[in-house]
């Protein structure tokens, strides 16, 4: 039997093409054939991340030169990004024969499958997401079609004029998991009920998945590396301080070529493994990102997880969820914070628990598909 997820895989992003790859391995290992519908939104692409820029700040709003000038710089990062990210879905996941560009093309000619699946990351994030994207909650499948959801992600409180529409399209569910503690309140709040909590797809599985797909580039070298989606000037100063206190290299991973102007060395748009890889040997990780907590919480890292200002409630939840909330800082940390130990055996044993939790969902969801198919 065969279930179609659709996910965000296409937005050149780490955590978001391990978790769709996490999320297909789980699928298959209960049994099934998993295929990612390869939806792939306009903001998704360079062009639209690009017509986008202007909304980064008034100063290229207002200044068509400049503007013009932030775009040829970042062309090449996007390219670059495009490259490494399209590598790693070509070789890793199983994509839909046909792509799809908008809800309407689903609408006419949609995907076959026995069940269909609404996948994890920030997908009913409407904040990221422009607006309610229809497509993300399975508009385009029929009333009688199996959908449900799996660690899916909300964000954010849900926008009041937002709560009718999004209500009315998870009517259609037959189950519903989400990754926060937050989205079952939202989610609740709309009278949408028994949702339930699970991992992210990524710490789900265990980390010898992700140790084996991890590169060996950087195993050799002493570091401490860093993640900063946020632009965050306190995490590149913590990090500077520390690297120079313990006498190690820095290392920074951005998409940006651009951040080389950023304290230490620019690690510029890795691969995949090579992201894993530097998390996994590295001495210490100091991250804003979900994903790059869950991977250092993996691999067993000394690390310490910055909450960014917006969309900081995923880190917070699983910190919070793992009973090791000190590891996450508002952003004035002492390097004693990141030294204290970490009681790994016990995060472990929680981590079990929770994905045992989680298969007795995965095992419901897939007994009821195989029911429905019959």
């Amino acid at each position: 039997m065969k279930i179609d997820n659709i996910t965000i895989h296409r937005n050149c992003n780490y955590g978001s093409v391990l978790q769709t790859y996490a999320t297909q391995k789980t699928f298959e290992d209960l049994g099934f054939e998993c295929q990612t519908i390869d939806f792939i939104r306009q903001l998704d692409t360079k062009g639209g991340a690009l017509k986008r820029l202007k909304n980064k700040s008034k100063k290229l709003s207002r200044n068509p030169v400049l503007l013009y000038a932030a775009k040829a710089i970042m062309l090449i990062s996007y390219i670059k990004k495009e490259k490494v990210f399209n590598r790693f879905l070509s070789k890793y996941i199983h994509l839909s024969k046909e792509s799809y560009y908008s809800n309407e093309e689903l609408k006419k000619n949609p995907p076959k499958a026995d069940a269909y699946c609404t996948g994890s990351d920030q997908i009913w994030n409407s904040f990221w997401n422009e607006g309610v994207e229809p497509a993300y909650y399975l508009d385009f499948v029929s009333d009688d079609a199996f959908c449900f959801s799996y660690a899916s992600s909300i964000g954010q409180n849900i926008e009041q004029d937002e709560r009718k529409n999004i209500s009315e399209l998870l009517q259609k569910y037959k189950y519903i998991s989400v990754r926060e503690s937050q989205s079952i309140a939202s989610l609740n709040e709309i009278g949408v009920e028994d949702v339930v909590q699970v991992l992210d797809p990524t710490l789900y599985r265990t980390s010898d998945l992700w140790k084996q797909l991890a590169s060996d580039n950087f195993k050799k070298r002493k570091y401490v590396v860093t993640y900063n989606l946020h632009h965050d000037k306190k995490l590149d100063a913590f990090a500077s301080s520390l690297a120079k206190e313990k006498g190690l290299e820095l290392l920074n991973i951005s998409y940006n070529w651009h951040d080389v102007i950023r304290p230490g060395k620019l690690v510029w748009c890795p691969s995949v493994e090579e992201y894993l890889g530097l998390i996994r040997d590295a001495e210490y990780v100091i991250a804003d990102s979900f994903h790059a907590t869950a991977f250092s919480i993996q691999f067993h890292k000394k690390f310490l997880s910055f909450y960014p200002e917006k969309a900081s409630m995923r880190i917070r939840d699983i910190l919070k969820k793992l009973d090791i909330p000190q590891r996450g800082t508002e952003g004035n940390p002492d390097l004693k914070d990141i030294e204290a130990d970490i009681d790994y055996s016990t995060v472990d044993k929680l981590l079990n628990k929770y994905r045992e939790q989680d298969k007795k969902y995965l095992v419901a969801v897939t007994n009821a598909i195989k029911k429905h198919g019959r």
